[in-house]
C-alpha cells in the first residue's frame, strides 16, 4: 500500500510540474515584439524603421504601439548614440503619460499631464553608455513604479495621483535609438482601442494633417483639434453627488473577457479533479471519501465563477456578503479534514477567480507535496474502508486468535475496535481494509469455516477500491 502511495505522489507532482509552464505563459495579458516584421503592424511609427530585427528611431521620430494597459511589467533592450535624450513612454494617452528618460550616465522618470511636466525621480546610471545594449525593466503596481537597469533597481517611486491606463511609445530627442525584445505584460483596459482595432462606430480616425500637434517629436498631451467647450461654469453639487454614487455602484473593474473566463473555469475543473484524487488516496476521513470528493469540482467552479463576477462591481460584492449572512450550509462536516479540503477548494476558486493563476497553481503544488510527504512519513495506521462485526456463541464459539489469523491473511490493514467475551459468547468489532472484492469473499468463507453459528456483518465505511 505504501508503494502505491509513493507512485501516486510522484505521478501527481510530475503532472503538476508539466502543467506549470502552460499556466505561467497564460498568466496575465500583454504582447511581445521581437521586431522581425519590418512592416511594424499595430504600430504608428513615423521616423522609425526595422533593420536586422531591431527597431531604429531617428532624431525626432517616435513609435507608438496601439493599446491601453495598466498594472504593467515592461521589459526591453535598448541602445543609443548621439547627444540628446531617449524616452520610453507608458500609460500614454491624452490625459497624460509617464516617461523613462535616459541619456549618457543619466536616467529619470517624468510625468506629463495637461497641467504641465514634473520629474518624479532620477538616478545616476553609470552603466548607461552610448553604443551599449542595456536591459530596462519597468514594473507598475498600485501607483508604485520600479525601474531596473541591467537587473539593478534604480528608482522606486509612488505617484500619489497616478495615471490610469495608456499605450506604449518610444521617442527620440536628439538620439538615434535602437530597441529589441520588447515585452509588455499587463491588463488591457475595457473599451480601449486595442491592437489596431478600428475606431468606434460613428468615429473616424484623424487624418495625418489633422493629427494632434507634436512637441519634441511627441504628440502633445491633452491637445486635439476637437472644438473646445467652456469648462468654467459652476458645478451643480447634487449632480456631483449623483455622479459619485453612480461611479461607486458601477463596474469598478474590467468585465471579464470570454477567453479569460474559459481559461479560469477549465483550470478550476483540473485543479479540483487533482485535489479530489489527493483526498481519495491520502485522506483519512471516516466518511466515504469518493462521494465527498465529488463536491470539490462544483465547489471550485462555483467559487471561481462568483469571484469573476463580483470582482467587477462593488455593489455585487456587497450583495454577496449580504446573501452569505443569511444562507447557511446545512451539510454537517463530520471531521476537520473535510473542512480543510473544502477551504482548499474554495481558496483555489478564489485565486483563479482573481486571475492569480500562477500563485494558485503554486499553492496547489505546495499543498499536495506537503500532504503527500505527511502521508508517506507518518507512522502507518489502519486506513480502513469497512466495519466488520463478528459474533459467535456456544457450543461452537470461536476464539479471538482464530479471527485475527484469518483477517491478517486477507486484509491490507486491520484495527480492533471492540471485544466482548463471556463463557457463552464472543463479540468483536474491527476496522478492516480490502483492496478488492475477492479478498472480502475469501475472508467471509474462511470465517464461516471456523464455526457454522458465527454471525458476520460488514458495514460500508469508504467503499472497496
Amino acid at each position: 500500500m505504501k508503494t502505491k502511495n509513493r507512485r501516486f505522489f510522484f505521478t501527481t507532482v510530475l503532472v503538476l510540474l508539466f502543467i506549470l509552464p502552460t499556466i505561467v505563459l497564460a498568466q496575465g495579458n500583454g504582447f511581445t515584439e521581437s521586431f522581425d516584421d519590418a512592416t511594424l503592424m499595430e504600430w504608428e511609427a513615423p521616423g522609425a524603421t526595422v533593420e536586422e530585427g531591431v527597431l531604429k528611431i531617428a532624431d525626432g521620430g517616435f513609435a507608438l504601439h496601439f493599446g491601453d494597459w495598466f498594472e504593467i511589467t515592461l521589459t526591453l533592450k535598448f541602445r543609443f548614440s548621439g547627444e540628446g535624450e531617449g524616452v520610453v513612454n507608458y500609460y500614454f494617452r491624452d490625459e497624460g503619460r509617464y516617461g523613462v528618460v535616459f541619456s549618457e550616465n543619466m536616467l529619470f522618470l517624468e510625468k506629463e499631464t495637461p497641467q504641465g511636466m514634473e520629474t518624479l525621480g532620477d538616478a545616476k546610471a553609470a552603466t548607461l553608455q552610448p553604443d551599449t545594449w542595456n536591459d530596462l525593466k519597468i514594473i507598475v503596481s498600485n501607483g508604485q513604479h520600479q525601474i531596473y537597469l541591467n537587473d539593478e533597481l534604480q528608482v522606486t517611486i509612488t505617484d500619489s495621483n497616478p495615471l490610469e491606463t495608456g499605450a506604449v511609445m518610444f521617442n527620440s530627442r536628439g538620439l538615434t535609438l535602437e530597441f529589441d525584445d520588447l515585452s509588455v505584460q499587463g491588463t488591457p483596459s475595457h473599451g480601449a482601442m486595442l491592437e489596431g482595432e478600428p475606431p468606434p462606430e460613428g468615429e473616424e480616425a484623424l487624418p495625418e494633417d489633422e493629427a494632434p500637434p507634436m512637441i519634441d517629436g511627441v504628440p502633445e498631451v491633452g491637445k486635439t483639434n476637437a472644438p473646445t467647450t467652456d469648462t468654467t461654469q459652476p458645478t451643480n453639487t447634487s449632480q456631483t453627488k449623483d455622479s459619485l454614487m453612480q461611479e461607486l455602484f458601477s463596474s469598478q473593474a474590467n468585465p471579464t473577457d470570454l477567453t479569460t473566463f474559459l481559461i479560469n473555469m477549465v483550470l478550476a475543473a483540473i485543479a479540483a479533479f487533482i485535489l479530489s484524487l489527493v483526498y481519495i488516496h491520502w485522506g483519512s476521513s471516516l466518511s466515504n471519501r469518493r462521494k465527498f470528493a465529488a463536491n470539490f469540482m462544483l465547489m471550485t467552479i462555483t467559487t471561481t465563477f462568483i469571484i469573476l463576477v463580483v470582482r467587477s462591481s462593488v455593489a455585487l460584492s456587497l450583495g454577496l456578503v449580504g446573501a452569505l449572512s443569511i444562507v447557511r450550509f446545512r451539510t454537517a462536516v463530520k471531521e476537520p479534514e473535510e473542512l480543510a479540503y473544502l477551504f482548499f477548494a474554495i481558496g483555489i476558486g478564489i485565486g483563479l477567480g482573481d486571475n492569480q493563476r500562477l500563485i494558485t497553481l503554486l499553492a496547489l503544488v505546495i499543498g499536495i507535496i506537503i500532504i503527500g510527504l505527511n502521508k508517506l512519513l507518518r507512522r502507518a495506521e489502519a486506513d480502513v474502508n469497512l466495519h466488520l462485526s463478528i459474533a459467535s456463541q456456544q457450543p461452537a464459539k470461536v476464539e479471538l486468535e482464530q479471527i485475527e489469523s484469518v483477517l491478517r491473511q486477507h486484509t491490507a490493514k486491520m484495527k480492533l475496535l471492540r471485544f466482548d467475551e463471556t463463557a457463552e459468547m464472543l463479540e468483536a468489532g474491527f476496522l478492516v481494509e480490502f483492496q478488492e472484492m475477492g479478498q472480502l469473499n475469501v475472508t467471509k468463507q474462511e470465517l464461516r469455516a471456523l464455526s457454522e453459528n458465527i454471525e458476520i456483518t460488514f458495514m460500508d465505511n469508504k467503499g472497496v477500491w
